[in-house]
């Protein structure tokens, strides 16, 4: 009669059976590992791309109700601007939406967009500053609003429709549209007092150059570009771009 074998494993068996049992548990982790990293890569780009396009929404619908005005005061001591940069942009504008109720402010206001470096992270951030009062000091003052971390590059770009090209500055400061209206009376004075001709000095005084639409005619750009570079953690660059139209080009 032949020999029983043991019940149980013998000690190869069970070696065997831990090795296989490492190897999956590996394979499982490793497997886990990388989707678990796929998904956490998937949602920051999707959060990023989420903040370009709420950052360039609002870039976009804020340029769009930019404005110029030659109403001022006696005091003069308001100026509207368009302060258009390759980096950065600060104009007039009439789209402040008030928050709190009773408080001494319209819907126009005083908004720039650049890129700062933040001093608690050191990371480089888009900035919004806003300045609720128009004054004669619209670059200076007002309450900051950090609208997107981690920003490589920030571009303006400003459409002359008379070049038919996009430029790279416009600049546009209107504070002294009184003594322009002053000097024009003036001419006119002196132009109908040394001919006799008062219709001759109206008409000199109120001659205009050939229409041009530029900002040395005070004029706004027809539309501007915003180019938007965001960076991830891997150091991969993500770019974003709009574009938007000037509504109220004159003043």
């Amino acid at each position: 009669m032949a020999a029983r074998r043991p019940a149980g494993f013998t000690l190869v068996e069970i070696l065997v059976a831990v090795a296989l049992l490492a190897m999956l548990g590996i394979i499982l982790a490793t497997s886990t590992s990388a989707l678990m990293g796929s998904i956490r890569d998937t949602r920051i780009t999707q959060d990023l791309y989420h903040t370009a396009r709420v950052a360039l929404t609002r870039i976009e619908r804020e340029v769009a109700m930019a404005y110029l005005s030659k109403h001022q005061g006696e005091k003069r001591t308001t100026k509207t601007v368009f302060l258009g940069k390759p980096n950065s942009l600060t104009f007039t504008y009439m789209g402040h939406r008030r928050m709190t109720r009773g408080v001494d402010e319209s819907d126009e206001g005083v908004v720039e967009y650049k890129v700062e470096r933040d001093s608690k992270s050191g990371r480089n951030v888009l900035v919004r500053r806003e300045k609720t009062v128009i004054d004669d000091q619209p670059y200076k003052g007002g309450r900051k609003q950090i609208l997107a971390w981690d920003v490589r590059k920030l571009t303006f770009a400003y459409w002359d429709m008379d070049k038919e090209s996009w430029q790279s500055d416009w600049k546009v400061e209107i504070d002294n549209a009184l003594d322009e209206e002053r000097k024009k009376a003036e001419l006119a004075t002196g132009v109908a007092a040394a001919t006799g001709n008062v219709a001759l000095g109206k008409a000199l005084a109120g001659a205009k150059k050939e229409d041009t639409h530029g900002p040395s005619d005070q004029w706004l750009p027809a539309r501007v570009r915003v180019t938007l570079v965001l960076q991830t953690e891997e150091e991969r660059e993500l770019t974003f771009e709009t574009q938007t139209r000037v509504r109220i080009m004159q003043p």
